[in-house]
């Protein structure tokens, strides 16, 4: 189903530093919101549909409702374009924009009845529009199946991508966990190279000092392994910290 919003989308993408699991939440929510839209859709289909008996409303607060209504069908398509692969306005990611896609191809049933709802909405908005279709009869179905499997729908295909998401964040953290385990075992390889660096340079300072004159030349690669033990150590605590800082961010 390709759906076209009704303004025009810009023609550059989101570029700040925003995480993964901010995009994926935040496209989460964005199909979360069919639900109130689809609401206010039916809300101001009805005030188009029956005026005030007494005071009928003005042309500009009824233009102002179509307006409403409008944006309200702009973010429900956006939102389908989203379960098929695709944001319109380019702000998410295509990566994030693949895996919606993916999850809600598997969830054949649930999409069935979301795309329904979505034909109806479209019939309303023709109807409002000035289509043939009778804008009453178009109404009282939007209202029958709105109260019926779409919410439903639309809670499982939500409830199925906040699952996936944990998961895939429980094994981010498995894998950041074991690569930072990997690194500190590492570190602390270094660590005891340094040591040893150094008790080497600490015997050859000693074997210098004993030979006298002879043992100048050994004295200063004593001093410049001392250097470069000390330096080992420094670097391997330095990164060790930072790992460190990482994983307690991260908890």
């Amino acid at each position: 189903m390709n759906v076209a919003l009704h303004h025009p989308a810009p023609s550059f993408a989101d570029k700040s530093d925003t995480s993964h699991f901010a995009h994926r939440r935040a496209a989460i929510d964005m199909i979360a919101t069919l639900r109130a839209r689809m609401i206010r859709c039916a809300l101001f289909g009805t005030y188009l549909l029956r005026p005030h008996p007494i005071t009928p409303e003005s042309d500009e607060i009824r233009a102002q409702w179509r307006e409403k209504f409008e944006e309200q069908f702009d973010g429900i398509k956006r939102s389908y374009s989203l379960m098929q692969g695709k944001d319109p306005l380019n702000v998410l990611p295509q990566d994030i924009c693949d895996w919606i896609a993916a999850h809600t191809a598997q969830q054949t049933a649930q999409m069935n009845v979301l795309n329904h709802m979505f034909k109806l909405t479209q019939d309303l908005h023709d109807a409002l529009t000035g289509s043939d279709q009778a804008l009453d009869e178009v109404m009282k179905a939007h209202f029958a199946f709105g109260r019926g499997q779409f919410y439903d729908a639309v809670t499982e295909i939500c409830d199925g991508l906040w699952a996936d998401l944990d998961r895939q964040r429980d094994e981010d953290t498995r894998h950041a966990h074991d690569s930072g385990k990997a690194i500190g075992d590492i570190l602390g390889r270094l660590e005891r190279i340094g040591k040893h660096v150094r008790l080497v340079s600490l015997n050859a300072s000693v074997e210098a000092a004993r030979v006298g004159e002879a043992g100048k030349g050994l004295g200063v690669i004593a001093v410049e392994f001392k250097s470069l033990a000390e330096e080992i150590q420094h670097l391997a605590a330095t990164a060790r910290e930072n790992i460190d800082g990482l994983s307690s961010s991260s908890r």
